[in-house]
């Protein structure tokens, strides 16, 4: 009932957003408290495959909230979902603006930039977020398929099995290029 409550109560706001005129009643003092309240809907629509609609409710806590790092970090999660790398490295450096302390922002923003082959930089936030959170299982599996792509199968084993001592899920056809090249 709260949930529907909400989604009510943050409809009708999107609504009167988007008839108002000049100012955004979004981004006011008042709407701040209600930032969170998106970012957590944010998330139940993406554990239930609804990107896009997660993603909307996201940006609706950002127009709440322009510092709620949680929010840009949920838009950045989807645009790497989504494989649009470009926006998700974006997101995650707003993330970044607003909190340095989530070892994910790195690790992700890390992977990201591994995909799009900007390997310096995705290396050093990737050692961030282990800097941060030495048990980052995610930094460790991004390592992994940094170092597999290189064909450092030792290195790429010894972060694969990091990764998964930590509770890392594993995609199979990672695992199974992995088997094919045991040092």
């Amino acid at each position: 009932m709260k949930t529907l409550k909400t989604i009510v109560t943050l409809s009708f706001i999107a609504i009167i957003s988007s008839s108002c005129g000049k100012e955004d009643p979004l981004g006011s003092e008042d709407m701040k408290q209600h930032s969170p309240t998106a970012v957590e809907l944010g998330w139940q629509y993406f554990n239930q495959g609804d990107y896009e609609t997660a993603l909307r409710r996201f940006q609706m806590a950002v127009r709440h909230d322009k510092e709620n790092a949680q929010a840009y970090y949920g838009i950045a999660y989807v645009y790497s979902v989504q494989g649009k790398l470009d926006d998700a490295v974006k997101y995650y450096r707003m993330t970044l603006k607003y909190d340095q302390s989530y070892e994910y922002t790195y690790a992700n923003l890390g992977y990201a930039l591994l995909q799009k082959g900007e390997e310096k930089e995705a290396l050093q936030m990737l050692n961030q977020a282990l800097k941060i959170n030495p048990e980052c299982g995610e930094a460790y599996l991004s390592f992994a398929n940094y170092y597999a792509s290189k064909e450092e199968w030792k290195n790429a084993w010894e972060n694969l099995n990091k990764a998964v001592d930590l509770g890392q899920k594993i995609h199979p056809e990672f695992m199974t290029l992995m088997n094919r090249n045991k040092p």
